[in-house]
């Protein structure tokens, strides 16, 4: 079994160029794959380098805050209350 340089080249380069090829298609898909990504995430970084909330922490802060209210209002009822029944 004598094999040639030229023989091993024959053989050699249609597997070289295939898996060029496969190369290629796996770059550009993972490209692809990666645009959408960035295409679907929220912005949490302004271009001047500011964070801004995703809308899942933000609306999560907007209850807590609606809560916070809340209770501050029932406890300023409680206290004019007390206030009230102190004075009589």
């Amino acid at each position: 079994m004598n094999f040639k340089m030229e023989d091993i080249a024959k053989i050699l380069l249609p597997m070289l160029v295939s898996a060029i090829i496969w190369l290629l298609n796996s770059v550009g898909s993972f490209n692809e794959r990666l645009v959408k990504i960035e295409g679907q995430m929220p912005a949490l970084i302004t271009p001047q380098g500011t964070p801004t909330d995703s809308p899942i922490s933000a609306e999560r802060r907007h209850a807590m805050k609606e809560a916070i209210y809340n209770d501050i209002h029932d406890l300023q009822v409680r206290i004019k209350l007390m206030e009230e029944r102190g004075k009589k």
